[in-house]
């Protein structure tokens, strides 16, 4: 296995154990007569989303045998694409709003712990002035930082 290959493992390896431990806040509150939380309900449906992006990494290294870094590199591509062309905002369904604002920070998440990857996959184009292969990723409005998921090291 190669060192993508591990960092990819591990990165979805937290992620799993970030929305175990989640679930298990939840649990343990509803169990205990405890009300839940906004907060917690948010970093479930973030992590959960995490681990799912993490997860298709980890299919297409495994399933199809994919290289660590193309795996990578097509589903930054495709959280991009959700960033840019993800369902619109449906009024009056809070709890689609809320799901899509999750998986949009899980998306955003993704694209900030493999932007090191993608500047070195990107070669000395990018760094000339020349175009770069990956969009900017854009900058969190307000209403994303309060709920945001803590940052993930890079890869």
């Amino acid at each position: 296995m190669g060192q993508l290959e591990i960092v990819a493992e591990t990165h979805y390896a937290r992620t799993s154990i970030e929305a175990c431990e989640a679930i298990d806040k939840l649990t343990y509150a509803a169990e205990s007569g405890k009300g839940l939380a906004c907060e917690d309900l948010a970093r479930l449906a973030v992590t959960q989303f995490a681990c799912g992006w993490w997860q298709q990494v980890m299919d297409l290294i495994n399933g199809e045998g994919l290289d660590a870094a193309e795996a990578v590199m097509r589903i930054r591509r495709e959280a991009e694409q959700h960033l840019l062309t993800g369902s619109p905002i449906r009024y009056g369904d809070l709890f689609a709003q809320a799901m899509a604002q999750a998986r949009r920070q899980a998306a955003q998440g993704l694209l900030a712990t493999t932007q090191s990857l993608a500047d070195a996959l990107a070669g000395p184009a990018s760094r000339t002035g020349q175009p770069a292969t990956t969009p900017a990723r854009q900058a969190p409005r307000p209403d994303d930082r309060s709920t945001s998921a803590p940052a993930e090291q890079g890869l």
